[in-house]
Parts: structure tokens; sequence; C-alpha cells
């Protein structure tokens, strides 16, 4: 009987013990901006997260306002220069090797990764994490990957449905078994949405598919709470959403056409990408294609030299930065040749510094207060965050502790 009443303890024990772990889990909506929450439509759910909890008036995102470099500074606390993330596509001149999403075998090649995000420094000091769908999971970073990842392509995008994956994070943090796991007692998990990004590109930020979009998005959320609360989990797990750039509306007469300036002849590399572009002169050739590029009227467009990127920006200490680099004032946009339309009707990558830039920030759980409007963030800030609340150790990066640490209890 002794015996027996010790066992019991020490699984009570066990059970209290795993119940206050602290949970995190992290959610990003693509190209949510700021301001889609207010009074543009009706979002209860988002509305109930902010009541019982925090909200930024907005962050700031990490020059350029891209989708891959801005989401790995959310799980690094890292500047895009410290990181190596440059952008969607870049340059190596190092590995003489490009990055582009349209080649897999460059995204999940470990040297192009620097710093370490949040999942290696949560599992090299005893906590599980999981990943769906997070810019970096699929990589091998440090020798370590997440307890458990999904493979993310543009193909499955809305595939294998938004509630599944809300569905495996839950059972992610209840320690129960999913599709393709069995129980692993996860208390970090990161959860990542693609919209209202690619509405916003498509229609435009202040169309009515975006609107909607946003609707979507707080009913996706609205399951989220009713699977936590059906498993006693709404009060216990520190839920932070937020996203990795705003979106900016377009105008088809609002454009510049690059290859009027620069010769393709001159230059090893050309990336442009519609809001910027890097220029990779070939040898000797910096100047003549500097001095192409200043005829680029200047109230649309700025060109720098490597040495003259605004210190500010935190975008020059790196092999990666191009020599020569362009970034669009709000609204532009860069094609290549007269005469060619835009192929979208809105789009991110300006300043970060612009408004329409911005992101939000919710979050909710026991770590935080509750009802409370924080002034803004930067989004370097949010790795520091969370490893506060798992109460682990940060590796090195450019955020502040100081400057979030308001949002908490």
């Amino acid at each position: 009987r002794m015996l027996f009443r010790n066992l019991l303890f020490g699984v009570l024990v066990s059970c209290v013990v795993a119940d206050s772990m602290p949970r995190v889990l992290l959610i990003s909506f693509d190209g949510f901006r700021w301001n889609y929450i207010g009074n543009r439509t009706k979002t209860p759910n988002f509305d109930k997260l902010i009541q019982t909890g925090v909200k930024a008036k907005w962050t700031r995102d990490v020059f350029v306002s891209k989708t891959f470099p801005n989401h790995y500074t959310l799980v690094t606390g890292l500047y895009e220069e410290s990181h190596g993330i440059v952008g969607n596509n870049f340059f190596d001149p190092v590995l003489n090797k490009t990055f582009s999403l349209s080649d897999p075998s460059s995204v999940i090649d470990p040297r192009f990764w620097g710093g370490e995000p949040i999942w290696v420094t949560a599992e090299q000091q005893g906590i599980k994490a999981g990943t769906y769908f997070w810019v970096g999971s699929e990589v091998e970073i440090d020798g370590v990957r997440p307890s458990s990842w999904r493979k993310y392509s543009t193909a499955n995008h809305s595939y294998p449905g938004l509630q599944h994956r809300v569905d495996t994070v839950v059972n992610w943090l209840t320690n129960k078994p999913t599709d393709q796991d069995p129980p692993l007692d996860i208390t970090l998990a990161l959860l990542y949405f693609y919209q209202p990004d690619h509405d916003g590109h498509t229609f435009g930020p202040e169309s009515d598919q975006v609107t909607h979009r946003i609707e979507e998005c707080d009913k996706i959320i609205g399951y989220l709470i009713q699977r936590l609360e059906e498993n006693n989990l709404y009060e216990k797990v520190n839920i932070i959403i937020t996203s990795d750039h705003g979106m900016a509306e377009l105008n088809q007469t609002e454009t510049e056409p690059l290859l009027s300036y620069v010769n393709p002849n001159q230059t090893d590399h050309i990336i442009n990408y519609g809001t910027g572009a890097a220029i990779w002169p070939k040898p000797g050739y910096v100047e003549t294609v500097y001095k192409g590029l200043q005829k680029i009227d200047p109230k649309h467009v700025f060109v720098w030299k490597k040495e003259d990127i605004p210190e500010m920006y935190h975008y020059s200490h790196n092999v990666r930065i191009p020599p020569i680099l362009l970034n669009v004032k709000d609204g532009w946009f860069l094609v290549d040749n007269p005469g060619d339309k835009l192929p979208m009707n809105g789009s991110h990558g300006y300043n970060n510094s612009l408004p329409d830039m911005h992101p939000f920030f919710i979050a909710h759980g026991p770590a935080f207060k509750q009802n409370y409007v924080s002034p803004p963030f930067d989004s370097v800030d949010v790795y520091d965050l969370i490893c506060h609340i798992l109460n682990i150790t940060p590796a090195p990066n450019n955020g502040s502790f100081a400057a979030v640490q308001d949002l908490l209890l």
C-alpha cells in the first residue's frame, strides 16, 4: 500500500510539473498590417484576445520588409545583416550561389542560415518545439531540428486545411499524437498562415477581398480558442500572434523601368523584387552602373552604394548585401521595361519606417497583462520575449527584453 501511495504521489507530482510548464504558441499571419484590426470589419476573436491580453499599437519589421527575412528575424532576434537572410532572393559571393525560393535546394542549405532560431535555443535547453510551416524550420541549423516540423511548399497553401493545422498544434501542446507524430510533449509551437498576404498582393490591401480574408483569419483564431478551451489549455498557453510585414497599395501608373537605367551586360546579377533591387556590377563597372541608376527620379527610388546605406537600416554589414541597392518609395514599383504592367495590386518591401509596412501584435496568456495596449516595439524583440516566458537563455541577438517587458505581468 505504501508503494502504491508513493507511485501515485510521483504521478501526481509529474502531472503538476508538466501542467505548470510554460507553453508558447507563436502564430504568424503573413502580410497582416497593423491597422487591419479596428473599425474595418468585425473581428470578435481577435478582440477577445485583446480584451483579456495585450496588443501593441504596432510593431516595426526589419529592412527590407520581405517575408523570409522578417520571419527569420522574429525567431532569432537578429537584423537581416546579422542572420544573413537578406531577402527572399539574394546572391552570396562567398558561396557563389543564389538563394532563391524557386530553388528548393538553396532554401534548405544550412550555409545560408545564420543565427540561432528559437526552436534551436529551446531544443538545446531541453524544451521540445514543433513548427508548422515556419521559415527556416526545414533546415538543420547547428545540427538541430525541431522535434516535429512540416515541409512547406506553395502547393499546400490550403492543404491539409487550416483547422487541421490548428488541431495538430493543439495536439502537440496537449501531448497527444498527430497524424504524423507520437505524443511529443511539445511546449513551444510555431504556426504560419500565408493569408492575408496573398490576397493583399492580388487585390490590394484596401480591397473587399482582403476585408473578407481578415474575417477568415479571425475565424481560424476562433477555432483555435475553441480547441484550447476544449482541452483546458486556453488560460495556460501564451499565445503570440503577429506578422512579418504590412502591405501597401500599388498604382499602375507609378512605375520605373529598371532596365532603362542599367545595362545587364555590365552586371553579374540583377535581382529586381519590384519594391527594390540588388545590383552586382561586373568588376570595374560599379561607378558606371551607379551613375546610370542615378538618373532614376530620386522622388521615386533611393539608389545607394553599399557603403552609403543608412546605418539605421542595419542592412550593410554582410557580404550578401549588394554593391548597389535600390529601394522604391511607398507605392512605386520597379518593372523591367517601359510599358510593363504591374503583376499585382499590393506589395511590401518598402522602407520599414513607413506605416503601411508595420505588422500587428497580439498576445494572451498567463504571462501577459490584460486589456493592455503597449507602445510600438521592434520585431527583433520578440525572440527575447519568448525566451523569457520559457525561462531559457537567449542566444546573442539584436533585440531588447526591456522593450517588451511592460507586456508581462
